[in-house]
């Protein structure tokens, strides 16, 4: 049987719907599984969502990148998200040491793609990309091409922009629907607000996705906007933004 690459989006905790998508990809041990990052945070099984990873491969999310952070700086459970606690407070050196060694890219040169979690500066090759932007890049503000936040809803979103000659598969802006274009396949959907978990298989060029058993995770507050559900604030490719 040949051997196919399976790219599974943005887990947050969703390890039951991570085993129903791999049994519905038929995934088998001829297969390569790779994961976009944040595997961790909001979801119910965090953990287990970090193992399943170690028995594959993963690029390093802002989430993961998060964790680290803490743990450099000190900062104790009792000052995190009580979602990060739950993670954090569950870790432990095995799962420290996996994640310190996840790659913030995996280029599959067979199908002139790269995995990574969140997006690139465009108009910059790979090699002059930086972690920030790899780990939390979403919208370019229009009326400042020097500055690219991580999210504005007033912002056009990277892939817009990106023009090769790889694609990008990524995950990190969780969208209403995959996105799928020449160059970017976006496949985080959302899955720990009550959406699907997706999976992107090579090279048949197939988007495989199981719903969500539950909203695990509720609505974001924005500085601005208030209280919402970022349903329609941020366009990408005529689709929208839901959830970072």
């Amino acid at each position: 049987m040949e051997r196919r690459t399976i790219i599974v989006g943005d887990l947050h905790g969703c390890f039951m719907e991570a085993l129903d998508l791999l049994t519905e990809c038929r995934a088998g041990p001829q297969d390569r599984i790779i994961f976009t990052g944040d595997l961790v945070d909001r979801g119910p099984y965090p953990v287990e969502c970090i193992e399943l990873a170690m028995n594959h491969e993963s690029v390093l999310g802002n989430h993961e990148d998060k964790h680290l952070q803490y743990r450099q700086s000190g900062v104790t459970i009792d000052m995190m998200p009580r979602h990060h606690s739950f993670t954090h407070r569950q870790m432990t050196e095995r799962h420290w040491t996996f994640i310190q060694g996840m790659p913030l890219v995996i280029p599959l040169p067979e199908y002139n793609s790269i995995v990574l979690h969140a997006g690139l500066w465009p108009e910059r090759p790979l090699a002059e990309q930086v972690a920030y932007h790899l780990l939390n890049m979403q919208c370019v503000s229009p009326d400042n091409r020097t500055s690219w936040p991580s999210k504005s809803p007033k912002g056009t979103f990277w892939t817009n922009y990106w023009t090769g000659p790889q694609r990008i598969i990524f995950g990190h802006t969780g969208l209403n629907k995959p996105l799928h274009t020449e160059f970017a396949v976006g496949i985080d959907t959302g899955c720990v607000f009550g959406r699907e978990l997706t999976a992107y298989i090579l090279p048949d060029d197939r988007i495989v996705q199981v719903k969500a058993k539950q909203k695990y995770y509720g609505r974001r507050s924005h500085p601005t906007l208030g209280e919402t559900d970022w349903s329609t604030l941020i366009p990408v490719h005529g689709d929208v933004c839901t959830y970072s």
